[in-house]
């Protein structure tokens, strides 16, 4: 296999509060446990509103469906 890494993109704006560090010994958790263990960062948006303009689940797969 081959590690790479790459830039992750976040649609809204704020302040970085936390990163998991689990990720370097565990990357795959991102693949086995994205809406658990696997995530990135956590962040305190800047604006609300950018929240609220955001997909939600069944939002997202629908459009996915769409394309």
């Amino acid at each position: 296999s081959v590690k790479a890494a790459g830039e992750v993109k976040i649609p809204v704006s704020g302040e970085v509060i936390n990163t998991n560090s689990r990720l370097i010994d565990e990357p795959e958790l991102v693949n086995t446990d994205p809406m658990g263990e696997g995530w990135f960062v956590k962040i305190t948006p800047e604006n609300l509103d950018d929240i609220n303009s955001l997909m939600d689940e069944s939002e997202y797969n629908e459009y996915i469906e769409n394309l």
